[in-house]
């Protein structure tokens, strides 16, 4: 799998805890609005009050304007999303959801998870 980037964006908004929506600056004074699916995490669907627990925390971390670096991955197996590694202020937000216990690690590997 090949890498592109990373993209130097800012938050726009918080989806779920595996799911945030970033402007990314791609060069040639063009700016995109996308969907980032954050590579080797699931966080629990929003349907679930964990999972509200897991958006509600990365609202607090990801703030709408936050500066952010995004690694892409590639596209999201399930459509419609990139799949990124997110970093801001230097530290990795997988990494943060994981170690707060907002999210499993996941490699992307077979069915969605539940």
């Amino acid at each position: 799998m090949a890498d592109y980037g990373p993209y130097i964006g800012e938050v726009d908004s918080v989806h779920d805890g595996d799911t945030i929506n970033i402007v990314l600056d791609v060069g040639f004074d063009l700016a995109i609005h996308t969907r980032v699916r954050v590579f080797g995490i699931n966080a629990p669907e929003l349907s679930t009050p964990a999972g509200k627990a897991a958006r509600d925390f990365a609202k607090t971390v990801l703030t709408p304007g936050k500066p952010v670096k995004v690694l892409s991955k590639g596209w999201d197996k399930f459509g419609g999303r990139i799949d990124g590694v997110i970093t801001y202020d230097g530290k990795d937000f997988a990494q943060t959801m994981l170690d707060t216990g907002h999210a499993k690690q996941w490699d992307g590997a077979g069915v969605k998870p539940t």
